[in-house]
């Protein structure tokens, strides 16, 4: 991830999984950091805008992005162990496989119209298309899962090597220098993270962790929590729509903004 695209995220992050499987706080879990990533874009567009001024990657930015990219994909870790800790549910694989790289092609040609010296080669949509397959042999290992997860974490934001500067092997990360992109979200450390969100899926298929999981206050007796709470139920169940139409809507309102002004 990178200048505008936390998320992760994906952060898109693992909005498409079957019905039967879906609990209510993973889905309110998942809108609060689609949220958030919609309020870090916002700021962003409006410092582009020139409406204020600020320093995006630094300061206070740096853990707010943190926080929204790890949430997205650790969500991505628990909901494919909810989804395949049964067996590889392979019908669900090539389905959400085929909408995220339509997504991706998506995000990586508007790209190019926004801004042709960033192109988005390898962004938070590509990384979950190709982390979720790399993955899949550790859905039912949580504890290996998590050992390696927390040594990728760590290894990624320690360690570096001018071989992965290649244009070719950048998206793998441990490179010395970062190219230019509007989103940059390569495997290592990320991945880590994910991984991380495996061992804690396995607590959410649980009898406890399942009676969280469904946990919700859509139905509260308050109006406007309930009402708040389904609203963001909602944005976690259609992620990668908001992904994908926030950052067009927002840029053509403010295109407008500038041409009335």
């Amino acid at each position: 991830m990178s200048e505008t695209t936390p998320a992760v995220q994906s952060i898109a992050a693992e909005s498409i999984t079957i019905k039967p499987s879906r609990l209510p706080f993973i889905d309110w879990l998942r809108g609060f950091f689609i949220l958030l990533m919609v309020i870090y874009h916002f700021c962003y567009d409006l410092d582009l805008f020139g409406y204020i001024d600020t320093a995006f990657g630094r300061g206070a930015w740096i853990p707010f992005r943190y926080v929204i990219v790890i949430g997205f994909l650790a969500l991505v870790g628990i909901s494919l162990v909810i989804v395949h800790h049964k067996g590889i549910n392979w019908q669900s694989v090539k389905k959400r496989s085929f909408q995220l790289a339509i997504a991706c092609i998506f995000v990586s040609g508007s790209s190019y119209f926004i801004a042709p010296n960033k192109i988005t080669l390898f962004g938070i949509l590509q990384f979950i298309l190709v982390a979720s397959f790399l993955v899949l042999p550790f859905i039912n290992k949580p504890k290996l899962a998590l050992a390696l997860g927390i040594a990728i974490f760590a290894i990624g934001h320690s360690i570096t090597f001018p071989l992965f500067n290649s244009i070719w092997l950048h998206w793998i990360g441990m490179g010395e220098t970062l190219r230019p992109a509007l989103d940059f979200l390569p495997l290592v450390p990320w991945i880590g993270v994910v991984l991380i969100g495996i061992y804690w899926g396995h607590w959410f298929i649980s009898e406890t962790g399942n009676k969280v999981g469904s946990f919700t206050l859509s139905e509260h007796k308050n109006k406007p929590v309930s009402k708040l709470s389904r609203f963001i139920e909602t944005m976690g169940q259609h992620s990668l729509i908001i992904y994908l139409v926030h950052q067009p809507i927002l840029f053509g309102i403010f295109y407008a903004l500038e041409y009335v002004n």
